[in-house]
């Protein structure tokens, strides 16, 4: 079985990407602003508006030089009316492909159940969970990325945000010798 950092070689090797990159932690994040009963959103599609505290991409791909291999999920919620110990659906799509698929990633959270990687605990809070995949999903360089998340119930508030992280192992552009 291979480690991350073989994994997101090997794809970069696959598509011809043989620009030098620097190893890093790598997470990225976008956030929405809700509309009152909203149950339906989607991330990393729109970010027109936002500052560096809403997200940290500008657009929905990586660079050229840049990959990464999700490892975690985070789902926050800044809402005083609902919280994440609702039943959700979670989708992450790279490129044309659904890698995540109808993931209910609620059971993670408060005491409604066992964790799925028993690493993580929301019990003693419902607006932050966090679940670490079994299986790495990578995001190659160039590829559209989305994630869409859909809610049980409509109590999300006016202005109530939801974001959603992912974090994981990266490569990032490095010069080297190159300049």
């Amino acid at each position: 079985m291979a480690n991350q950092v073989q994994k997101l070689s090997y794809v970069d090797s696959k598509l011809g990407v043989s620009l030098p990159g620097q190893q890093t932690t790598r997470v990225i994040y976008d956030s929405i602003n809700a509309i009152a009963g909203q149950q339906f959103y989607e991330f990393f599609t729109n970010f027109a508006g936002k500052n560096e505290f809403q997200s940290n991409l500008t657009t929905n791909k990586l660079d050229s030089a840049e990959s990464m291999v999700i490892k975690s999920v985070q789902i926050i919620m800044n809402s005083a009316t609902s919280n994440i110990s609702q039943h959700m659906n979670l989708n992450i799509t790279v490129g044309n492909q659904v890698v995540l698929k109808d993931f209910d990633p609620s059971f993670n959270s408060s005491s409604r159940g066992l964790s799925f990687d028993r690493l993580h605990s929301g019990l003693n809070n419902d607006k932050n969970l966090e679940v670490r995949l079994l299986t790495e999903i990578v995001i190659p360089p160039q590829v559209n990325f989305k994630a869409t998340l859909q809610l049980s119930d409509a109590l999300i508030a006016l202005n109530d945000d939801i974001t959603i992280v992912l974090k994981g192992y990266g490569r990032i552009f490095s010069a080297g010798n190159s300049f």
